[in-house]
């Protein structure tokens, strides 16, 4: 008999399992919920300390990069080459990461539940499908790791635990905290900004407290103030007490401070910006643990060869993810271990691009059916391919991992919570909407399924 989770949701079994989600009562504790549980026993890889979240937004031409598929339509300069056994790949577009394939694995059996921009983005930072009337109160995946992470923040952690980076542009937006506490938000860093400020000098740091101290006896009232009214304002002061605290560390100095060598090294582009302040924030090891940070451009349906697109967006992405990988790699603590054994790091779209011959606008358009997500470090094994489409790559014609269906975000998602160490099963009833929210939802965005780490990236 197959298995229930396996199985498409009628109407009916629909209906069912929300109107058992949606009891409880709105006015149960927003401040922290403490009444989260674990749905079944399980063991969490616990192989990272660090995930570091790549997102291209638009969505990556899957059979043009990662999983190309050479035909009459396929520009002739892009130097095609078998860099491996198999693996034909667009020399001219990703030299650098075709030359370090020992350091990340690529999954060809990505799929995406949907494939409107917004949607779809949603669903990439949450795990969860869009519900709009609990889209304020879901948490994204960030916020979640922050918030596991809490307990083994130490005295010394003065850093947020989820920094997201140059999350502009997007249909979806920047998701907060949901209904955890704020200081579970993401500390948003645009590299088009003078990033100074977060470091300042001396004299300017010494001001920056005195201020601060003084606005504390102020309002002194309303940080003892434990009624859920005061919720907002306790909100508001997790964030000021946050950036109080980061501006006084004086590893902010280093964090925030790009050497024109690494700049030029990682492409002199905000995508290159943003991933050197990715490592620098793994390499402090100052309190963060979750860092998205987004690619703009992807959205390529008019004339994708040209240079300004796809090239130039492949190119961009080349050198700053390799150097990134390159330097976590080569960065070693004390115990022996590299920054790249303790980071998960996963590169994706929200979905791939429309195989075949290019459209009318000599573009192409949205793809949910398959394409194709990077994965590196915090025990992934570098070298493996995951998945096989057809030579056009419109199907996956072989998932080859123990699911037996395409990866889902759901996948991602479990697999980056094993790696942290993080319980994926675990679920949260007292929300305001009183529906139980789960870590990883069995209920996707169209069927049940079993919530399964992707095992076969791990050695």
């Amino acid at each position: 008999m197959a298995n229930y989770f396996e199985t498409l949701l009628t109407r009916r079994e629909t209906f069912r399992l929300g109107a058992a989600a949606a009891t409880g009562n709105w006015f149960l504790p927003l401040v922290q919920p403490v009444n989260g549980k674990a749905a079944s026993k399980v063991s969490p890889r616990g192989s990272a300390r660090f995930a570091i979240f790549v997102m291209l937004d638009g969505g990556q031409s899957h059979v043009d990069a990662w999983d190309l598929k050479e035909h009459k339509w396929t520009p002739q300069d892009f130097e095609i080459r078998e860099i491996q056994p198999g693996v034909k790949w667009p020399v001219a577009l990703y030299p650098k990461l075709g030359r370090m394939m020992d350091k990340y694995a690529l999954i060809r059996s990505a799929a995406a539940w949907d494939a409107v921009h917004g949607r779809a983005q949603y669903y990439i930072q949450a795990a969860h499908p869009l519900n709009l009337a609990l889209k304020k109160e879901l948490p994204p995946m960030g916020a979640v790791v922050a918030a596991e992470m809490a307990s083994r923040r130490r005295e010394s952690d003065s850093f947020p635990p989820y920094v997201a980076i140059n999350v502009v542009g997007s249909q979806a937006g920047l998701l907060g905290s949901g209904f955890l506490p704020a200081a579970y938000s993401p500390f948003h860093l645009n590299t088009t900004t003078d990033l100074s400020a977060f470091s300042p000098d001396p004299e300017g740091k010494k001001e920056l407290l005195r201020r601060w101290e003084m606005l504390k006896q102020f309002d002194d009232r309303l940080r003892t103030d434990t009624t859920l009214q005061a919720k907002a304002f306790h909100d508001y002061n997790d964030h000021y007490e946050g950036a109080t605290k980061l501006m006084a560390d004086p590893r902010a100095a280093t964090v925030f401070k790009m050497s024109e060598e690494d700049r030029k090294r990682y492409g002199a582009t905000g995508t290159g910006d943003a991933c050197i302040l990715a490592r620098n924030l793994i390499e402090a090891d100052a309190g963060t643990n979750f860092i998205f940070l987004q690619q703009n451009g992807w959205d390529h349906h008019k004339a994708i060869y040209e240079a300004k697109n796809h090239y130039d967006h492949s190119r961009e992405l080349d050198s700053a993810l390799a150097a990134l990988l390159n330097d976590l790699h080569g960065t070693r603590r004390a115990s022996g271990k590299s920054l790249l054994d303790e980071t998960v790091v996963f590169c994706m779209g929200e979905f791939g691009r429309t195989p075949g011959p290019v459209n009318l606008m000599q573009g192409r358009d949205h793809y949910p059916n398959c394409y194709t997500v990077l994965a590196a470090g915090g025990g992934i094994k570098g070298g493996r391919i995951l998945g096989k489409t057809d030579e056009m790559g419109e199907k996956i014609v072989d998932p080859q991992w123990a699911g037996k269906r395409p990866i889902y975000m759901e996948d991602i998602a479990t697999t980056v919570y094993s790696a942290l160490g993080i319980d994926w099963t675990k679920t949260v009833s007292n929300t305001p909407s009183g529906r139980t929210f789960y870590y990883v939802e069995p209920l996707s965005a169209t069927s049940v399924i079993v919530n399964k780490e992707v095992g076969e990236l791990f050695a």
